[in-house]
């Protein structure tokens, strides 16, 4: 019995959710280019966004506001006769230079002069004129036989790599490989293609390489078709970075260097092809494909973060909310500023962004809002406009919430845009927040889990509190939270304070770890919507997001100090990053501002802001 008891815990324990989930701003959304498809988006070193697409030839633009508002487009590439300039891809090297590659595709009927190829461009003042026509690649003149979708990565030796799918190789036959092309000076001279992976009898495509952010290897993610399952699957194939392809290594079907990005026990959605890859600041990485899953035959663009090793994606989202008549095609991801990553689709023939926000831990700041549903300024929410968490992309509805604590309570603010309210019945609209103060990192719902089920007028709907790996209704009067509400007819704003008493806890919790995730609820026309945080789920509160309450600050007027602004102490790799994963200057810290002050009280020391 012992022993049974001992391999029953054992089985229980489990680790707490520690990657990103991205929270997408829908507010953010805009068109990149009016018609158009296949684009891409980089951040230049002097701060533009430019982006490029396949358009009647080959367009770029620019933003000079991180994405708000575009420039016109402008055609660097026409259409020769009888050939389509296509899926383009776009790189800044270190030196400042830009290159656009291409793929000229042939169009029937088809004539051996003009072939399938890749081709490049390069602008050496940061856009503004272009050079002659570079060659990289020929393949065959037939459709069967060409070669496609390039994609680029500087290597810090300053090699440039152009990897692309390649049917040349086989003409007897329906199978794809990937190959490469290199470039030591800058793209004005490329080498000939050679193998990277290929798997008999089937088809490696659509090529995108990074290199990892310690610099250990370059992977670059295909659509693989040879996994069973009757559609591409998203599909890694690496090499280190000191062999980098040479001594004639290619990835074989069968090698260990070719893995599956996701796991179909965990995300039935995960087979599709067109797939995407990047990498973030602090070394995680975030990938992009398009699936048809239960969209009858319509792809959809779907975005999952993985580890430092592009390994173990999770969080699975969606950017774009789109009409089950609509599609998603085409998608790429980029990465700007200090983390965001802009999703770029192509929908209803135009270029869509959207920015998202990779968040690893939720942060609570010491403050004490009003708790009269209203979001005012300067209330000391974690951000300005009390978006610390935002979601709404698979509802339509979008959801925005924001935290804060002080000796007597946890505050939570959250704002839902809804014209379609109901207000009353079982499934009535409403937010469900659900918090972990155990201090542990539980499998189910065990004491110390709270549920609070809210509704759209402020009413405490209902309580229920972790048991036994179950939810079991309480006595909402067990917990006495003071809730304050507005409504209007597109939206609603609730603000709740949650006594840290009724909480069972004598006061905050700062040396402990905390666990919070949100849900909304929308019935519109009799069917109920739901959304969460990306993996969140309410039956595994280790899935909860993590959140950490912030120093403690009080002003008590005795002994004040200037205080110099001091960096986060999150370092990854020499840079600092703050709580969201958000790199930071010296001049911005979740410590200290420069107005800040030490105050001395009673032996201990305060900060203030």
């Amino acid at each position: 019995m012992l022993f049974c008891l001992s391999a029953l815990c054992a089985s229980a324990q489990v680790s707490g959710y520690s990657g990103s989930r991205i929270f997408w701003d829908t507010a953010s959304r805009r068109t990149v280019f009016n018609g158009g498809g296949y684009a891409r988006i980089i951040e230049l070193q002097d701060g533009r966004l430019m982006a490029v697409c396949e358009s009647g030839g080959i367009k770029i633009a620019f933003s000079r506001d991180k994405g708000s508002t575009w420039g016109s487009a402008t055609k660097i590439v026409s259409n020769p006769a009888g050939i389509s300039e296509c899926v383009p891809d776009l790189i800044q090297l270190s030196d400042g230079t830009i290159i656009v590659a291409y793929n000229p595709r042939p169009t029937a009927p088809y004539s051996e002069e003009r072939k399938f190829g890749i081709r490049c461009k390069r602008s050496t003042d940061g856009g503004q004129t272009w050079s002659d026509e570079i060659f990289v690649n020929d393949a065959l003149h037939t459709f069967a036989d060409g070669c496609w979708e390039p994609s680029m990565l500087e290597l810090p030796s300053g090699e440039l790599q152009l990897y692309f799918a390649d049917e040349g190789p086989y003409t007897s036959n329906n199978d794809q490989q990937i190959s490469m092309c290199r470039s030591f000076d800058g793209g004005l001279s490329w080498t000939k293609a050679a193998k990277i992976c290929y798997r008999q009898g089937f088809r490696d495509g659509m090529p995108v390489p990074v290199l990892l952010k310690d610099q250990s290897e370059i992977v670059v993610i295909i659509e693989d078709n040879g996994w069973g399952y009757g559609d591409f699957f998203p599909t890694t194939v690496r090499t280190t970075l000191q062999n980098n392809w040479h001594d004639g290594y290619w990835v074989t079907a069968g090698d260990k260097n070719r893995e599956k990005t996701l796991n179909l026990s965990y995300c039935p959605t995960a087979t599709g092809g067109a797939p995407y890859l990047r990498v973030l600041p602090w070394g995680e990485t975030v990938m992009s494909y398009q699936s048809a899953y239960e969209r009858g035959g319509k792809n959809q663009m779907r975005v999952a973060v993985g580890n430092e090793q592009a390994r173990d994606f999770k969080a699975m989202s969606v950017p774009f909310s789109i009409g089950s008549e609509e599609q998603g095609l085409w998608n790429s991801l980029a990465v700007i500023d200090t983390g965001i990553v802009v999703a770029v689709s192509g929908i209803g023939g135009n270029i869509e962004m959207m920015k998202g926000y990779p968040v690893r831990q939720l942060t609570a700041p010491y403050a004490k809002p009003t708790v009269d549903g209203k979001l005012t300024a300067g209330e000391g929410y974690k951000t300005r406009t009390a978006t610390q968490i935002m979601l709404g992309t698979q509802t339509g509805t979008r959801v925005t919430a924001d935290m804060a604590y002080d000796r007597d309570s946890l505050y939570l603010v959250t704002r839902v845009s809804d014209r379609t309210q109901v207000a009353s019945g079982a499934n009535a609209d409403g937010v469900t927040l659900m918090l972990d103060v155990s201090g542990q990192v539980t499998s189910a719902p065990e004491e110390g889990c709270y549920k609070l089920m809210l509704r759209p007028d402020g009413t405490f709907y209902r309580l229920q509190k972790g048991s036994n790996s179950s939810w079991k209704t309480a006595d909402k009067s067990t917990l006495p939270l003071r809730c304050a509400a507005t409504q209007g007819s597109s939206y609603y704003i609730i603000e709740v304070a949650i006594p840290w008493s009724s909480l069972a806890l004598s006061n905050p919790p700062t040396d402990r770890r905390l666990a919070f995730t949100l849900e909304c609820t929308d019935n519109r026309s009799g069917t109920v919507y739901t959304e969460t945080i990306p993996d969140a789920s309410q039956m595994r509160p280790y899935t909860w997001m993590e959140m950490r309450l912030g120093e403690m600050t009080e002003e008590t007027g005795i002994e004040a100090y200037p205080l110099q602004p001091t960096p986060n102490p999150s370092q990854r790799g020499g840079e600092t990053y703050d709580l969201l994963g958000h790199k930071v200057n010296s001049r911005s810290s979740l410590l200290a501002t420069p107005s800040s002050k030490i105050l001395i009280h009673n032996g201990k020391k305060y900060v203030t802001r």
